[in-house]
């Protein structure tokens, strides 16, 4: 689900998993960060900003993880490409659709127990929440580039 689209970046809503309440992706046809420009630079650095403020506004989020992980691409035998995860984060509870969610591992690096079974963040949104989640941030999120 796409959120912002430009001639350098594309932001997709991550709907086929909310662990993180506004998780999305900022990706780049751009093989290294070495092969970004300025221009490039800056454009991201208003995405993430934007991101921010959508997610303080509609989640009340904490704090942000921000990361570059580009391993799959090679282990995978696929082409590699530029792309950063947003991950708002959330220090308290959040009521969203009748439901209570709770980051359980604020404060933590989010990928510590994401191969856990037990110990992993749940993702506990039907797809037609994780559809309003988008429309929330869809309808609040202006960008001038």
């Amino acid at each position: 689900m796409e959120l912002y689209e430009s001639n350098n970046w594309k932001v997709v809503f991550v709907d086929w998993c909310q662990e993180f309440v506004g998780n999305c992706i900022i990706s780049s046809k751009k093989e290294s960060l070495s092969d970004l420009t300025e221009d490039e630079w800056q454009e991201l650095g208003r995405l993430e900003k934007e991101l921010e403020r959508v997610s303080k506004k509609l989640f009340n989020a904490t704090m942000f993880n921000f990361a570059c992980l580009m391993n799959n691409a090679y282990r995978d035998n696929e082409k590699p490409h530029v792309h950063f995860h947003f991950i708002p984060r959330y220090k308290n509870e959040l009521k969203i659709f009748n439901k209570i969610y709770k980051d359980r591992h604020f404060g933590y690096n989010f990928w510590k127990w994401s191969l856990s079974k037990i110990k992993c963040q749940k993702d506990i949104f039907s797809q037609e929440e994780k559809a309003k989640i988008f429309e929330l941030m869809k309808n609040e999120f202006t960008i001038l580039v």
